[in-house]
């Protein structure tokens, strides 16, 4: 049916040019159509089953999607009305002597350039679709890791990662244009190798910072809002992790900026791993003579009583040295939070000396007995 209307047509015009023209013409309107038809249907029908579904990153994806799908199913419908117009005018003419390419050779050439503006739109629009689907990923990604390990990627090495994958992306599409067209592209890649060698020895240093960040945030020794104790045995918390340093937070409310790649290659302690429990040790020492049981007694019920001492693990109380004027104890608790072990440690002490001095407990003195030889 369809090839007796297109035949009427062609017999109707007694025009092969006319005929391929309109028939090109017919073949757009129709992809427009159907391009619009099909964004209908992702609007109405896909858009609110995905809707539904638990995780949110197929919502972005249609999102980022949408108007992307509508238009390369317009650049198919044009590609194909372009292929039919090649084939035609190659074809024997009905009304003339000859095909329509030998008779107006120019033909090709309009081929050829439409054929070049719709492959660099087509890589346009794929490398526009490509950049979305990156923000996409990498931000689900980002906000997926940061909620459930507080690596803050999203602020650190996420906007990296973007804008590198982004760039190489490009040049991949700079690439396959360029090879599109027969263009050599040797020069282009040796150049941007060298180029590439010399940024990379000028910030060597940068590069192993960005690189060690990177080790970071994927090894993870440590997190956003831990306490470490890192290099001279100095403590603080973590506040940032960046791409090129990482901030800690001193007991003195100042900020530490250290190079991640210092970090890397130094050890660390995480007492926040693998979990806030920490221990309070207080050594004291009590005068030889003093009753142990006593001693150990009044340690233990100090610990116990403290608001902040952990109820799962029981405090314990050790006699650790015969020092040369003490008795020598050790008190070991613990808390559930290890910001709260300075704290713990002061109102231990101080209940220490208070209930000694009430029990007539002596703290002594570093003393030495000098015997006097009688001789």
């Amino acid at each position: 049916m369809s090839a007796w209307i297109f035949n009427f047509l062609r017999d109707l015009l007694q025009d092969d040019l006319l005929y391929r023209v309109i028939l090109v013409a017919i073949v757009i309107i129709l992809s427009f159509f159907g391009s619009k038809f099909l964004a209908y249907l992702i609007k109405k029908i896909i858009k609110p089953f995905v809707a539904k579904t638990k995780t949110d990153l197929d919502d972005k994806i249609i999102s980022a999607s949408g108007s992307a799908i509508y238009r390369l199913s317009f650049l198919a419908g044009i590609f194909l009305s372009v292929e039919i117009f090649k084939d035609g005018i190659k074809s024997e003419s009905k009304f003339l002597p000859k095909p329509l390419i030998e008779i107006y050779p120019f033909l090709d050439n309009l081929v050829s350039i439409a054929e070049a503006i719709l492959f660099i739109a087509l890589i346009v629009i794929l490398l526009i679709v490509s950049f979305r689907y990156i923000n996409v990923f990498l931000d689900w990604y980002a906000n997926k890791i940061d909620s459930n390990d507080n690596r803050n990627l999203s602020g650190s090495i996420i906007p990296l990662l973007k804008k590198v994958i982004k760039i190489i992306v490009f040049a991949l599409a700079v690439v396959i244009v360029l090879a599109k067209f027969n263009i050599d592209i040797s020069a282009f890649v040796v150049s941007l190798g060298v180029g590439s060698l010399a940024i990379a020895l000028a910030a060597q240093e940068t590069l192993s910072n960005m690189i060690s960040g990177f080790i970071i945030m994927t090894d993870r020794p440590f997190r956003i809002g831990d306490r470490i104790r890192y290099a001279d045995n100095q403590v603080g918390d973590v506040v940032d992790i960046g791409i090129r340093s990482t901030k800690i937070l001193d007991f003195d409310n100042n900020i530490v900026i250290i190079p991640n790649n210092e970090i890397v290659k130094s050890r660390l302690v995480n007492i926040t791993y693998p979990n806030s429990l920490t221990r309070v040790v207080v050594d004291v020492g009590v005068a030889y003579g003093s009753d142990i049981s006593k001693v150990k007694e009044i340690l233990l019920d100090i610990a116990k009583n403290d608001p902040d001492c952990s109820k799962e693990i029981l405090p314990e109380v050790f006699l650790i040295n015969f020092g040369a004027s003490s008795l020598d104890f050790r008190l070991v608790a613990r808390t559930d939070d290890y910001k709260n072990a300075w704290s713990m440690q002061c109102r231990m002490r101080e209940k220490i000396y208070e209930e000694f001095n009430k029990h007539k407990i002596e703290i002594p003195f570093t003393q030495i007995v000098v015997h006097q030889s009688k001789s």
